[in-house]
C-alpha cells in the first residue's frame, strides 16, 4: 500500500501532462496532418521521433519546422519507414516557440 501511496502523485502528474499535450495538439491543429501511430497526410508522431532520435539538434530542427515550416522533407524518408506522407511542405503553425518545444518534447518522448 505505501508503495502504491508513493506512485500516485507520479501517475496523475504523467496524465495532467497527457491532457496538456492533447488539449495543445487538438487546439493547434496537429491531429488534423498527423496521429501518434499511423500516416495521414503527415508522418505519425512516433515516426518522427524515431528520425530525430539520438540527434543532438532534434528540437531545434523540429521546432523550426513547427514555426517556420518545412518543403520536401518526409517526401525521401517515407519509404524508409514504410509510410505514406501526402503532403509536400508544412506550412508554419501559429504557435510560440514554448509551445512548439512543449510539442517536440513529446514527440521525441515516444521513441524511448
Amino acid at each position: 500500500m505505501k508503495k502504491l501511496l508513493f506512485l500516485m502523485p507520479f501517475v496523475s502528474i504523467s496524465l495532467l501532462f497527457s491532457g496538456d499535450i492533447n488539449t495543445l495538439l487538438k487546439e493547434k491543429g496537429c491531429l488534423t496532418c498527423h496521429d501518434t501511430e499511423k500516416s495521414k497526410i503527415g508522418p505519425p508522431f512516433k515516426v518522427i521521433a524515431k528520425e530525430y532520435k539520438g540527434k543532438k539538434d532534434a528540437v531545434e530542427v523540429l521546432v523550426k519546422s513547427i514555426t517556420s515550416g518545412s518543403v520536401g522533407k518526409w517526401q525521401g524518408l517515407a519509404s524508409k519507414y514504410g509510410i505514406k506522407v501526402t503532403a509536400f511542405y508544412m506550412p508554419r503553425q501559429s504557435v510560440t516557440e514554448e509551445e512548439a518545444k512543449k510539442i517536440v518534447e513529446w514527440i521525441l518522448s515516444l521513441e524511448k
